[in-house]
């Protein structure tokens, strides 16, 4: 057994999260003989209550207090934290005032209402919730479809920023924030602490984060990780604002200040974690993502999370597989052979309708919304719920990818990725990939594809960040100015996103710094 804690930060990263967690959660089997897909002692930490047995995840949940919902602090299975203070020693008048509680969703409250197990929430096949949830406009927090319970220390809130003073894309402030927040709750020697000391043999720890908000926080956060465990990997998945080179200008004061804020972030990661996968916004994914499979609009934080975190879910899978003998560290070893790109892109088709679609149904969620085809240095494939006839249409796909030696792909073929009811019913039912799970504890459960590879592809990414960054010093744009950022830093800053680039690609430099690629993002 080798345990992960997880690091999740950031309101679209915690609905990410919240799938993920929903999906561990129908691997559980329970009273049944079956063996469990999983090794549960991964990623939950085992306790009691109430003399039970409970499962919590090992997690780290930061966010903004009004983003959590009606999450309370201590949650059901040790008791709920109805808000109340303490009583103020005050011995004069006390006028009072308090914020209307929030009201429970919908899907929560038919979970407690239909579930007597708190364990095994909608659990019936006969159960009113064994369908998938139908209404994206009821969910409002990402805790309003979350269906696993949390032990206190996973749950980080921080202060609401005032309205005038947001820290979107603002490095420094995210710096200081994380600062006074560890100050204050005792964040890395407290709660981090307590789930590491439960562990046995830690592999690593996965995070998630929003890049604009969090990724000072969560740069400043792994760098005092690094200081008391320097050996120790870390897998990040940073999601990236909706700003990018090519499609802003230098006078675009807020998208510059996201531009700089993501290659600072990701400039720290490639120093501080052993894989980074960035993904882009959703505004950015290619509009092959919807594929025939699924009918969405694509504007719903609940629907692009379920389905980011079907991949990520699936492309970590053999971290947590039981009878695997993959870790973070051979995982990331696989992507990073060559020692010199710690980065990798994320890639998938959810669902798969058919092998001879995978072609046009897999997309690049690390790249733009149309990238160019780049050349893969390792790739790491996980199918899900694939028969003998998908596999073998798979494997044609695979070595039609004549970008890479299939002596350096890793292939891992696991049961279809099960929907629980938590997820969204965004898929068409005239393409037919729904198939009944014969599981008590969710209804359906469909094919997927998901991969993480290492290409060239990321050096345009930094290439176009460099370019774009090195213009704004030029020309001293507002954006600069405001971020408090030394201009001789930003300099620094353009230098090492050319050395990664050169990381990235091939001896016969290809992707190389001549010319601009067909980026207009500024005029020198």
């Amino acid at each position: 057994m080798k345990e992960i804690v997880y690091i999740q930060a950031g309101e679209f990263s915690n609905y990410v999260g919240t799938h993920f967690w929903n999906t561990q959660e129908s691997y559980f089997t329970y009273d049944t003989e079956d063996e469990p897909l999983t090794s549960h002692d991964i990623s939950f930490r085992e306790g009691l209550a109430g003399g039970e047995p409970t499962f919590c995840p090992r997690l780290l949940a930061f966010d903004r207090k009004a983003n959590f919902g009606t999450l309370a602090t201590n949650n059901v299975l040790l008791g709920m934290d109805n808000g109340n203070q303490d009583a103020t020693p005050w011995g004069g008048n006390v006028v009072e005032y308090r914020q209307d509680p929030i009201e429970k969703s919908a899907y929560q409250t038919e979970m407690e209402d239909s579930s007597a197990d708190p364990q095994q929430p909608g659990n019936s096949m006969n159960n009113p919730l064994s369908q998938l949830h139908q209404s994206t406009g009821e969910i409002r927090y990402w805790s309003d479809f979350s269906r696993v319970y949390y032990v206190p220390r996973t749950i980080q809130k921080l202060p609401d920023p005032p309205d005038w003073d947001l820290p979107n894309g603002d490095w420094n402030k995210g710096v200081d924030s994380f600062v006074q927040y560890n100050e204050s709750n005792d964040v890395m020697d407290g709660s981090l602490r307590l789930f590491l000391e439960e562990c046995d043999n830690l592999q690593g720890i996965q995070v998630i984060n929003d890049a604009n908000t969090f990724g000072s926080f969560i740069s400043t956060f792994l760098t005092s990780f690094r200081d008391e465990l320097l050996k120790l990997p870390s897998l990040v998945f940073p999601l990236l604002s909706s700003s990018i080179p090519g499609q802003i200008d230098v006078d675009d004061y807020q998208g510059t200040k996201n531009v700089i804020n993501d290659s600072l972030h990701l400039r720290s990661l490639y120093d501080l974690s052993a894989m980074t996968i960035p993904v882009q916004a959703p505004s950015h994914w290619s509009r092959h993502v919807w594929s025939s499979g699924l009918t969405s609009t694509r504007k719903s934080k609940y629907e692009q999370s379920a389905l980011l975190s079907s991949h990520i879910e699936s492309s970590t899978l053999p971290l947590r597989m039981r009878g695997a003998h993959e870790d973070i560290s051979s995982f990331s070893a696989q992507l990073n052979w060559r020692g010199t790109i710690p980065f990798g892109e994320l890639m998938g088709a959810f669902p798969v309708t058919s092998p001879e679609e995978l072609q046009h149904d897999v997309v690049n969620f690390s790249a733009y919304s149309i990238p160019k085809v780049g050349i893969q240095h390792a790739r790491i494939d996980v199918t899900r719920g694939f028969s003998p006839s998908f596999i073998t249409g798979y494997e044609n796909w695979s070595a039609n990818s004549k970008s890479i030696p299939q002596t350096l792909v890793s292939r891992f073929h696991a049961p279809a990725y099960p929907l629980p009811t938590s997820f969204p019913s965004f898929f068409n039912p005239a393409a037919n990939v729904l198939s009944p799970s014969g599981s008590p504890y969710y209804s359906y459960t469909t094919k997927a594809l998901s991969s993480v590879t290492s290409s060239t592809t990321t050096a345009s990414l930094l290439k176009e960040r460099a370019i774009f960054i090195e213009a704004c010093v030029k020309r001293r744009a507002g954006a600069v100015v405001a971020s408090g950022i030394e201009s001789d830093e930003l300099k620094d800053l353009v230098n090492d996103l050319w050395t990664m680039h050169d990381n990235h690609i091939d001896d016969d430099g290809e992707l190389g710094r001549e010319g601009n690629d067909g980026y207009s993002g500024v005029e020198e």
